[in-house]
């Protein structure tokens, strides 16, 4: 049986917003369950994940929907790759630039550039983890796969430069350049000064980060295999996408998207991979090879709001 994904919360709610001013995608509340397939379902023993748009047994809202303790109706993140809209503010909008040689500090503070101490705007931010993983979930279900440019299109993966926003092919319900394009900084991870143990935000809400424990795996453009699954107070690697073991190359891989990682020092996270990386580009696409004040002319940023 074909599933019309059209017809299906969460799927049908989500939808192409103007919110002050910035062209944003509204990914409605859901709930999640992790575990393995029983016998007798065509992924028997396997692990998988089941979406809800409503609380039921075994389920929980899914962190990207957390905050401050609350649940969230919906978050929303950038349509489009972020641009410099002057004033040290980031945008969203078809057929820009992508904003690049930028820091993860640098990131953040043009995200919440868009608040006002008055309260008329409040709530922007750069994405998370959480949200990233929420979409790459919704979107790996409806698509029957964890390869997106197989199932969607490879997207500026294979040039020599970034495209304006909104040009490539990689765009699913509305969000454009998820992966490939430029890199882009995702809030909500950090290595440990070793470079390989992962902290995370709490899945409360409150943005503190929380040592895992949990460690990654070698990876230097390495195909991800499996994701991390360790669980403990005010945390659970099931809801995140974190690499946990790795394999030879992207296309020979589970996720079918590349990962890369450095020890010996504090590392952030950028995701999607930019427009040289290939099949190594992708939903799940993970690189903690260097530290927040990076910058490069491939890496750029995406707003998120609450």
């Amino acid at each position: 049986m074909t599933l019309d994904f059209t017809k299906l919360a969460p799927w049908k709610n989500i939808e192409t917003v103007t919110l002050d001013g910035e062209e944003m995608v509204r990914i409605p509340k859901f709930y999640v369950k992790v575990g393995t397939a029983p016998a007798g379902t065509d992924q028997s023993g396997k692990k998988c994940w089941w979406v809800s748009p409503t609380a039921r047994k075994g389920y929980h809202v899914h962190p990207a929907f957390m905050h401050k303790g609350e649940e969230l109706d919906q978050f929303y993140i950038g349509a489009y790759e972020a641009y410099s809209e002057g004033s040290n503010k980031a945008g969203s909008a078809k057929g820009k630039s992508p904003w690049v040689s930028i820091t993860f500090d640098q990131s953040q503070a043009a995200c919440e550039a868009h608040n006002k101490a008055d309260g008329t705007q409040t709530g922007w931010h750069l994405q998370n983890l959480y949200e990233r993983s929420a979409v790459a979930l919704l979107c790996m279900l409806e698509i029957g796969s964890p390869d997106a440019q197989g199932k969607i299109g490879a997207g500026n993966s294979s040039s020599n430069a970034a495209v304006a926003t909104g040009s490539s092919n990689a765009s699913w319900r509305g969000i454009h350049e998820f992966w490939g394009n430029v890199w882009e900084w995702c809030d909500g991870f950090k290595t440990a000064s070793d470079g390989k143990t992962i902290l995370v935000h709490d899945n409360k809400g409150y943005g503190n980060y929380i040592n895992t424990g949990a460690t990654l795996p070698t990876m230097s453009n390495t195909g991800i295999m499996e994701m991390q699954d360790a669980k403990g107070e005010d945390f659970d690697l099931n809801d995140m996408f974190i690499p946990k073991t790795a394999s030879s190359t992207a296309a020979a891989s589970t996720f079918r998207d590349g990962g890369w990682m450095t020890t010996g020092d504090v590392r952030a996270l950028v995701c999607g991979g930019d427009w040289a990386y290939g099949v190594s580009c992708g939903l799940f696409t993970f690189d903690t090879g260097d530290a927040p004040s990076y910058s490069s002319t491939s890496v750029g940023l995406r707003l998120a709001k609450w």
